[in-house]
């Protein structure tokens, strides 16, 4: 750049032009970020970002508020923060600048998605879908494979047809990448909103029905496949853009990235699990154990048996185990969340950061390392309560900056031309949704009677399914954050961020009609 450049955001235009005047090539780059090597200057810079970005936050906030109402309940909050983002952001208000965006979008990213990992895994736990493990996981087989194979076919034949532009398909080398990247993009859309199915299962205050807890389930567990899905996907795409042979090595790679992310997120659990003990009482006589026993005194049938606590002496009692009741010590539940929050920010960079560290010979999954470490945190009966009200406490922290720089982050120019596509994918996620959850159901109803399915779960069961938020967001950040994809990953991220767009409109509404 020339000196005396200032500070900002430029697209500039660069051409090589040989001795005699013919022009050998031409380049235009895009949101070049220019910034002072001055530290009282970048300190300033720095304090604008963050006071620009405070006043967005809390427009989004109080504005975005009003969606659920205005909308007559139908759109959450999480909308509405999106909204606002957009106009706050660059090709708006400007309020919200790329030079902002660079500046503290990164952390914002990495401390939100580490969360939004960590309340997905919370989620998780076994005991509650115990009855319905079989259906659910028919459900998200069936949906899995119906989306994998239609997105992935009908993306295909729409960009070899030119019938929808898709930037990040035109760029492909060759029909085998062409492929891959779609392949990723329907791994994609495999994801769901656990935060939006909570929502809705709240206000319609049906958590104990068999429909939300499938919903929830459904939703949960496909969040789990996604993470794996999007692992083994990313390493197929790696060899198809950029040259190499598909092979049991290649397998063999993407299996160990799993288990390697699987191993931070046991080492982070443990973690959680030590830090929750500051807001739990242990009981000296039962230290170690992770249940406590009780006795049941027969003084009737059914509701009039009495339980007597630290082992009851009738000749008469029954004993069972029963999880062990947390007494808080005073840990707010503030510090608590801050405490959480810290291991699974740690954890996420840490998987992040570990290809640069090792030169590319392993790379971990992020928000799968951060589920796992939540997901077997919250199945210790002792500290699951401590770290659901940590992780409650932070959910509508977190998500109002996460939603809103999303919102800003935003490439309105380019969401334009990639908005056929993303209106395609779309339609093509929702009747992969419909056949699979529909397919699903008829077989459970057929051969699992214990699943007690009705003809309502064989029809509306689909419709619990079509919301998208944090983790496919997270999904295409960490895609973006990888330089072997920065080609076309620019506009790959602007199409999914359009279907997620899309379905956070429609998805919430078509929940609570399916619940309902």
């Amino acid at each position: 750049l020339p000196e005396g450049t200032l500070r900002g955001t430029y697209s500039l235009t660069v051409e090589v032009v040989a001795p005699d005047g013919f022009r050998l090539a031409c380049y235009e780059l895009h949101d070049i970020v220019v910034l002072s090597d001055d530290v009282m200057t970048t300190l300033s810079d720095y304090r604008d970002a963050f006071v620009a970005f405070a006043i967005a936050a809390s427009s989004a906030y109080a504005l975005g508020t009003l969606f659920p109402t205005l909308s007559g309940g139908l759109l959450p909050q999480i909308s509405g923060f999106l909204c606002i983002g957009i106009f706050v952001g660059p090709y708006c208000a400007n309020l919200v600048t790329h030079m902002h965006i660079h500046m503290i979008g990164g952390w914002i990213n990495r401390v939100s998605l580490s969360f939004i990992g960590g309340a997905a895994g919370a989620e998780i736990f076994l005991p509650e879908f115990r009855a319905l493990l079989r259906p659910l996981g028919l459900q998200v087989g069936l949906i899995t494979v119906s989306t994998l194979v239609l997105c992935t076919a009908v993306l295909l034949l729409l960009s070899d047809y030119h019938l929808v532009a898709m930037p990040a398909l035109e760029v492909q080398p060759n029909l085998k990448a062409k492929a891959a990247v779609c392949l990723l993009a329907a791994a994609m859309m495999t994801a769901r909103s656990p935060a939006s199915a909570i929502a809705v299962i709240a206000e319609l205050q049906c958590a104990e029905s068999d429909a939300a807890k499938m919903a929830l389930g459904i939703t949960v567990l496909s969040d789990v496949v996604v993470l794996v899905l999007f692992s083994l996907c990313s390493q197929l795409v790696r060899i198809a853009t950029r040259g190499g042979v598909l092979g049991v090595g290649v397998l063999v790679g993407a299996l160990s990235e799993i288990g390697a992310s699987v191993l931070l997120g046991v080492a982070a659990s443990q973690a959680l699990r030590f830090l929750l003990r500051l807001g739990v009482q242990e009981d000296p006589k039962e230290e170690g154990d992770t249940w406590r026993p009780v006795c049941v005194e027969e003084r009737g049938a059914g509701d009039n048996a009495q339980l007597l606590d630290d082992g009851g002496s009738s000749s008469e009692a029954r004993h069972h185990l029963r999880p062990p009741l947390p007494r808080n010590l005073g840990c707010p539940r503030p510090v608590k969340g801050i405490l959480v929050l810290s291991v699974l920010t740690l954890a996420f960079v840490v998987a992040e950061e570990a290809a640069e560290w090792t030169g590319e010979r392993l790379r971990l999954e992020p928000l799968l390392a951060c589920t796992v470490a939540s997901c077997l945190c919250g199945h210790d009966a002792r500290r699951r309560k401590c770290l659901m009200e940590a992780l409650s406490f932070w959910t509508s922290i977190v998500l109002l900056p996460f939603f809103t720089l999303a919102g800003a982050s935003l490439q309105l120019p380019g969401l334009t031309k990639v908005l056929p596509a993303a209106l395609a994918l779309v339609a093509l996620r929702t009747l992969s949704n419909a056949l699979g959850s529909a397919s699903a159901g008829w077989l459970s109803e057929k051969y699992f009677h214990e699943a007690r399915t009705t003809s309502a779960t064989v029809q509306f069961t689909w419709m619990t399914l079509l919301a998208q938020a944090g983790v496919t967001l997270g999904l295409v950040l960490g895609l973006q954050s990888q330089p072997c994809f920065k080609r076309w990953s620019r506009q790959f991220g602007v199409l999914v961020l359009g279907v997620v767009m899309l379905n956070q409109m429609i998805g919430p509404i078509l929940c609570r009609v399916g619940i309902q």
